[in-house]
């Protein structure tokens, strides 16, 4: 598919009218075109981006910087989202095309990323990292749908290992893929999550009290940040988005459909995207690009 230059900015489609409705998930502008003279984007990054403390498997507190309104980087991963920034930037200076069109898989190493066939996707619940039974639950029952809204749009199986759910602390526990859990990030994200190369023990879902709060659909939160733990990236920095969504760096991905302001993978920016963030027919047709079909449309023999 033909790629074309990045959309300009400056018309906000009367956007910031219909984000004061639902301020929570305000994805916040860029701050790459403030960027002093001078100054590295990374620098400039590092120091003004927004900031979360997570704590890690040795209980030991890590601080991360927020991007693209749910993705925590460390400043390793800073650095390099920075250059690639950067580089995109060069390039539109230069007037050459780089950005691909449609839902978006993530490339590496010249293929595309994904999870290896036949794993099971497990995960648990941190129940300890959690203020009180009632959002504990609110969380499971939530998992429980959009990981079943997944496996019924492709060939994906999650399993919760409640078992583990007893966990204590906030270390992943052994024997599951991912672990959900609880953070104060002081409202910098609804959710986090990860994506299929993240190391280890960083492959954690993480939800912020303003979860609980959302006008958001609370299981569509949940069917977006598994659609990153899949290996999808967002779909509002094409440049088929309007201005007044947020504009990010598109190097190592792939367009898999065309274009879906509906998106489960879109934010609701300049008019666009659902509160609902429902899986759409674009996500099903992509997601199964890489998947493949849901599995009990199958009949296996043994």
């Amino acid at each position: 598919m033909a790629t074309t230059a990045r959309r300009p900015k400056g018309n906000h489609f009367h956007a910031d009218a219909m984000l004061a409705e639902l301020p929570e998930i305000r994805p916040g502008k860029s701050l790459v075109p403030n960027v002093p003279k001078g100054e590295s984007l990374f620098d400039f990054i590092d120091r003004e981006g927004k900031k979360v403390e997570i704590e890690n498997d040795a209980g030991q507190k890590e601080t991360y910087t927020v991007v693209e309104g749910d993705m925590v980087l460390d400043k390793d991963q800073l650095r390099v989202w920075a250059d690639e920034q950067e580089t995109v930037r060069r390039a539109e200076r230069l007037g050459l095309p780089v950005s691909p069109q449609g839902l978006l898989g993530i490339i590496r190493n010249g293929k595309i990323l994904r999870w290896q066939d036949g794993l099971t996707l497990t995960y648990c619940v941190l129940k300890g990292t959690f203020p009180g039974a009632g959002q504990y639950q609110t969380v499971v029952d939530n998992m429980k749908a959009a990981t079943g809204n997944w496996a019924a749009t492709c060939g994906v199986t999650f399993k919760h290992d409640v078992a583990k759910d007893t966990s204590p602390g906030t270390a992943i526990p052994a024997g599951v893929t991912f672990a959900v859990r609880g953070i104060n990030a002081n409202g910098q994200f609804i959710a986090s999550a990860f994506f299929p190369d993240d190391p280890a023990d960083r492959r954690r879902v993480l939800i912020d009290p303003s979860y609980f709060s959302t006008t958001f659909d609370k299981v569509g939160v949940l069917r977006h940040e598994l659609g990153h733990v899949l290996g999808f990236r967002h779909e509002h920095i094409r440049p088929e988005a309007p201005p007044a969504c947020p504009d990010e760096p598109l190097f190592g991905t792939t367009p898999l459909t065309e274009y879906d302001p509906q998106s489960t993978m879109h934010y609701f920016c300049g008019n666009l995207g659902s509160s609902t963030l429902a899986i759409t027919a674009k996500d099903r047709d992509g997601s199964q690009s890489v998947y493949g079909r849901p599995l009990d449309q199958f009949s296996f023999v043994s």
